[in-house]
């Protein structure tokens, strides 16, 4: 099975880290298509610059100018790109990092079974790149001695968004099957859209198709600090990632993926954690008010959450 790399790129500074993450692969991919989305071409320069040539020798990399029209699309011009090219796809951040038996890993999940796609665990690293915690993992799981695991949807539904957790990670360690990829033009279920909680939309979206490969093993680091939305508490990528929750929950709910108690609960404590971190954002101040309605089912309370959402949505970019 053939499979490309795909690397939205805006940062400059991890270009060292990326590079070598790939040329080390054990089972290199076929194909690193990198969309440079930096202002004036930096990336492009960083990379072709004499310093990483060591690094880019014998990988077989591609750049094209990305939309610069914001990172998600990207992301959107990176597929479009790629064009259904390989069996598989990995997008892969500019920021994080993958150890040498990634593609070998998510090679063999796929080639032993049928998944929409695989999903690794991951550390949560510093800036450095130092590893400092694994990704919280639901007890099941973490006392489940395989190493690999079939979730269905009802179990990564009830083990996420239920619970507004998302314990599988972002894209940089999921391994996408190709006929998948086209959920990535349309982040809605049920009608609702999921945009702003990307990633975890994708894992619930891509699970109706078929279940998801979870390999137990740490294959990758997720960089916190520095510049990364992660970081800016108070940015709009971290409440859009907030309300995604209840958006998500919204959806399957309306795509019979979860009863009305369930999703109801999901509001309930989304509702506790707007007004515990953004009740003094004027921008989030709508939520902090429709989110308990929600809750008490008010008759018009989805619909005024959806149009908040869409306003929200517009406002950012999503």
């Amino acid at each position: 099975m053939n499979i490309t790399t795909l690397i939205p790129a805006y940062k400059t500074k991890y270009i060292p880290e990326l590079l070598s993450s790939l040329r080390y692969q054990t089972r290199p991919s076929q194909r690193i298509l990198i969309s440079d989305d930096s202002p004036n071409g930096v990336f492009r320069e960083a990379l072709l610059s004499a310093p990483m040539q060591p690094l880019i020798a014998g990988l077989n990399i591609e750049i094209i100018e990305g939309p610069r029209n914001g990172a998600y699309e990207n992301v959107k011009h990176l597929i479009r790109q790629w064009n259904g090219s390989s069996e598989l796809v990995h997008m892969l951040l500019d920021d994080d990092v993958c150890y040498p038996e990634f593609y070998e890993r998510h090679l063999l999940v796929h080639a032993s079974a049928k998944v929409s796609c695989s999903i690794s665990r991951r550390w949560t690293a510093s800036e450095t790149g130092q590893p400092l915690s694994g990704q919280p993992a639901p007890i099941g799981v973490n006392r489940d001695g395989q190493r690999l695991l079939t979730l269905d949807n009802g179990v990564v539904v009830m083990s996420t968004v239920a619970e507004c957790k998302n314990w599988f990670g972002e894209f940089s360690n999921c391994v996408m099957r190709a006929d998948t990829c086209e959920l990535l033009f349309s982040p809605t279920l049920g009608g609702v859209s999921y945009a702003g909680l990307w990633d975890l939309g994708y894992f619930v979206a891509a699970s109706q198709q078929a279940p998801i490969g979870y390999i137990q093993d740490h294959l990758g680091y997720f960089r916190t600090g520095g510049t990364g939305n992660s970081s800016n508490f108070f940015g709009p990528f971290m409440k859009g990632a907030v309300l995604g929750y209840a958006a998500l929950a919204l959806g399957c709910k309306r795509a019979g993926m979860m009863t009305a108690e369930q999703a109801g609960s999901a509001f309930s404590i989304i509702a506790g954690a707007l007004n515990a971190r953004y009740a003094s954002q004027a921008d989030m101040q709508p939520f902090c008010k429709i989110l308990p309605a929600m809750v008490a089912v008010e008759p018009d309370a989805e619909e005024r959450f959806i149009a908040a959402w869409a306003v929200f949505q517009r406002a950012n970019g999503f």
